[in-house]
């Protein structure tokens, strides 16, 4: 079991969420109102002079899902590489 803990760019919520369904990746954790700075794309800091936002999933799976979740981030980082997407596998020991 793993933990995928998803940063992106608000304006891709649909497409993210659109490809995990598909998957059918249903459960999540979302964190919305996120700020930081990419490598890739701009500050989204929600500000005037650094508009826009960041949002976070977290999703606990099994590892065959783990897979599904990776490629839809793949995929959106290849057609989106200018929004800003990045995801970090982290391994979960224990779920109560």
């Amino acid at each position: 079991m793993k933990e995928v803990q998803i940063t992106y760019n608000e304006a891709i919520n649909a497409e993210l969420i659109a490809c995990l369904t598909t998957h059918g990746i249903s459960t999540y954790t979302k964190i919305p109102h996120v700020f930081g700075v990419g490598t890739h794309s701009d500050p989204h800091m929600g500000s005037h002079v650094w508009p826009g936002e960041n949002n976070m999933l977290f999703i606990v799976a099994e590892d065959e899902a783990v897979a599904k979740i990776m490629d839809c981030v793949r995929q959106l980082k290849k057609k989106k590489l200018k929004e800003g997407i990045k995801a970090f596998l982290i391994p979960v020991e224990e779920v109560i």
